[in-house]
């Protein structure tokens, strides 16, 4: 009996260690092994235009991946968004902010040169917010990885401030002085148009409305001791007193005190002509002055036009000023050979380019530019549609935008005008009066400092 079991072994073995392929009956599990099958790592991420907006309309952001992937939508929002005020959370998981809900189970193919892009709504309105600054947590449902599914915007809501535009005549018997003050955070300068009556050489009354200082709480005053000013067939000069040191220490003060003088006496040149600027201390010549700046600078001071100025935003006690921020061509890309056609794009991307912590920029992310094309000396640019849905019910901000485009193509070589299109068609009805189906030309006095009837929010 033992040699049968032995025998019967010394088989199993045998066969077991054949090569003899047998087939199993099929058995099911499921529930009791699990599988793991390697997944290539997803390269989806988030991009958004910008980190910083004003009163947006809505915000684009992009899905972007660095190889084809194909995404199953799993949700009918696909961003939910928590918000922040002062690090505290106010609003928490909020979803379906695109206008159009995707479609659940839908797949999407997504790679490098096609992202997915999504455009939600986040007026102040749609969120039931209060002016103030937020912080914004845009979070993908689309992304697995923690590290990548979500994006950061600052939000900023302020519908206390107002803009005043531009105008072209003085009131009657008056003059119209543009002023240069800088800002509280001594960044930049204001140009802020006052109108007076003229009883003296307006050389001179420009001088001293810059001695009397801003209406306004947010500028500063910085102009004081003048010893005299004196105008002489076009060449003024600026005597200064020595025992006032302010002008000629440190670099900020200094550089904006030179500015301010310049800035504001080459602007009486639409009543006199003014060739140069010269400054004086106690009535001699220097070689240098305003803390450095060369004999070039403070003799004979030519007056050159400025080509390729920027005209941003700047809110100082709940009003809102355009201001020129210098653009340099090598900065922006602009080549020799390019046609005033590219020329114009590239100032238009400056934009949405220029971050400064003192201006905002009055375009909107969501208007971009379709084409520009030169006739004669007008320039016309054509927007998207989005261009008429920007600042709705705030017919000021309207036109600071699009005052703006007047002062900033203007700077242009080549361009004197400009002429607004959305998608090929004429603008109507967009800004309470201002036509916007006509050729438009920069205004001559630009920030009113006083207004007798205030624009309507």
């Amino acid at each position: 009996m033992r040699a049968f079991f032995n025998i019967v072994i010394i088989g199993l073995i045998g066969l077991l260690s054949s090569t003899y392929l047998f087939n199993l009956s099929p058995i099911d599990y499921k529930g009791t092994i699990e599988i793991e099958t390697p997944v290539n790592e997803s390269t989806l991420s988030l991009e958004v235009e910008e980190d910083k907006i004003l009163n947006p309309e809505s915000i684009t952001i992009r899905h972007t991946a660095t190889k084809e992937e194909v995404i199953k939508i799993v949700s009918n929002s696909i961003f939910n968004v928590d918000i922040y005020k002062d690090n505290k959370l106010v609003k928490s998981n909020i979803n379906n902010l695109e206008p159009v809900s995707p479609s659940i189970d839908a797949t999407i193919s997504v790679n490098e040169d096609n992202p997915i892009i999504t455009a939600l709504n986040i007026t102040q309105q749609n969120l039931g917010l209060e002016d103030g600054v937020y912080k914004f947590i845009f979070n993908s449902t689309l992304i697995a990885d923690e590290d990548k599914s979500s994006a950061s915007v600052t939000v900023t809501y302020d519908t206390a401030g107002n803009y005043y535009p531009a105008v072209n005549t003085a009131p009657a018997g008056t003059k119209g002085l543009t002023l240069y003050f800088p800002t509280k955070n001594a960044h930049t300068l204001i140009p802020v148009t006052r109108f007076v009556v003229e009883d003296k050489s307006i050389t001179r009354m420009a001088i001293e409305q810059l001695q009397n200082g801003p209406m306004n709480n947010g500028l500063e005053s910085i102009i004081k001791d003048v010893t005299n000013t004196t105008y002489n067939n076009g060449n003024v000069v600026i005597d200064l007193p020595s025992s006032y040191t302010a002008y000629n220490t440190g670099s900020t003060g200094a550089g904006l005190s030179y500015e301010s003088f310049v800035k504001t006496i080459f602007a009486v040149d639409r009543y006199w002509p003014i060739y140069s600027l010269t400054f004086t201390v106690d009535r001699k010549n220097v070689d240098t002055y305003f803390h450095g700046k060369s004999r070039e600078d403070i003799n004979y001071l030519p007056n050159v036009e400025k080509n390729y100025l920027l005209y941003m935003a700047h809110k100082a006690d709940n009003r809102y000023y355009l201001f020129e921020h210098p653009l340099y061509p090598e900065q922006i890309g602009i080549a020799e050979n390019d046609s005033i056609e590219m020329r114009a794009r590239k100032v238009f991307d400056a934009y949405s380019d220029t971050d400064i912590t003192y201006g905002i920029s009055p375009v909107p992310k969501t208007v971009t530019l379709n084409n520009a094309s030169l006739q004669g000396r007008t320039l016309i640019l054509d927007f998207n549609k989005e261009f008429l849905n920007v600042y709705k019910d705030k017919n000021d901000l309207r036109h600071m935008m699009v005052e703006s485009f007047m002062y900033t193509f203007n700077t242009i070589p080549g361009v004197d005008s400009i002429k607004i299109t959305a998608d090929g068609e004429e603008i109507h009805d967009f800004i309470d009066a201002l036509d916007t189906t006509q050729i438009l030309y920069p205004p001559e006095f630009i920030n009113p400092e006083t207004v007798e009837t205030q624009q309507e929010e």
